[in-house]
């Protein structure tokens, strides 16, 4: 993996997510090589740099601290690219950014594939409002693998959500949802989720784009799925939870 050092001259993002109101990205390109990842299709870059560069926004802390001066909301962190990939291990452009949010008092949500997010532990639990997501797809680590190669493992996904556990508001968000690596799970996802005390879980379907490059047998698959048929399964499975649940579909 290669690392490019840039200089951005802005840091928050208008956000066009359900109550957010701006997306902090530290990194440009990703490091956990998902399959099913979208983000290279809207952002317009070619495949091939989005799997093999990561680009470093060197200075994105101090330009953030100066917005932060005029810009108040909630602020979605890691929206595009994880902030938590491997790169953060070496940069910490996330956990400085932290630092600069809670200065601020800022409102915020993070969403990793990453344990390393525990490291900073000891800055997201001062904040008045903070929620923590891990993404899961499946329980199987096997197939996991297969998904999302580089990123963290189930059981360090889900101590993640131990950990967090009445230090932020902890959420799953479960999705991608490929019907045959993660409907066989769900019933069991549901219930460890459940046992875990998360806050809420939000549920996403597949986000197909054009030329988007699968594999074959994936492609099929998601091509054939009904995604409200699911839904209709899921909120049959979820009746006796007594956890908010939440689609974005």
């Amino acid at each position: 993996m290669k690392y490019i050092e840039i200089f951005v001259k802005t840091a928050l993002s208008k956000s066009g997510l359900e109550n957010t109101d701006y997306s902090l990205n530290p990194y440009r390109g990703c490091e956990h090589q998902c399959v099913y990842c979208y983000a290279p299709y809207v952002t317009h870059t070619p495949l091939e740099i989005w799997r093999t560069t990561v680009f470093i926004k060197k200075n994105i802390p101090t330009v953030l601290d100066k917005e932060l001066r005029r810009k108040k909301g909630f602020i979605t962190i890691g929206s595009v690219t994880d902030a938590y990939q491997p790169a953060e291990r070496k940069y910490e452009l996330t956990r400085k950014s932290l630092e600069v949010l809670l200065k601020y008092r800022a409102r915020i949500s993070i969403l990793t594939k990453s344990n390393l997010i525990l490291r900073d532990i000891d800055i997201i639990e001062k904040f008045e409002e903070a929620h923590v997501g891990v993404t899961l797809t499946t329980l199987s680590d096997e197939k996991r693998r297969l998904m999302e190669p580089n990123s963290s493992s189930i059981e360090e996904r889900l101590d993640v959500l131990e950990n967090f556990r009445g230090k932020a508001i902890t959420y799953a968000f479960i999705g991608p949802i490929i019907p045959s690596i993660t409907m066989p799970y769900l019933e069991s996802m549901l219930k460890i989720l459940r046992n875990i005390g998360v806050d809420y879980i939000i549920f996403d379907r597949f986000r197909w784009k054009k030329n988007m490059v699968l594999p074959e047998n994936l492609e099929k698959e998601i091509r054939n799925t009904n995604y409200w048929e699911i839904k209709r399964k899921i909120y049959r499975g979820v009746k006796s939870l007594e956890i908010p649940i939440y689609f974005d579909w």
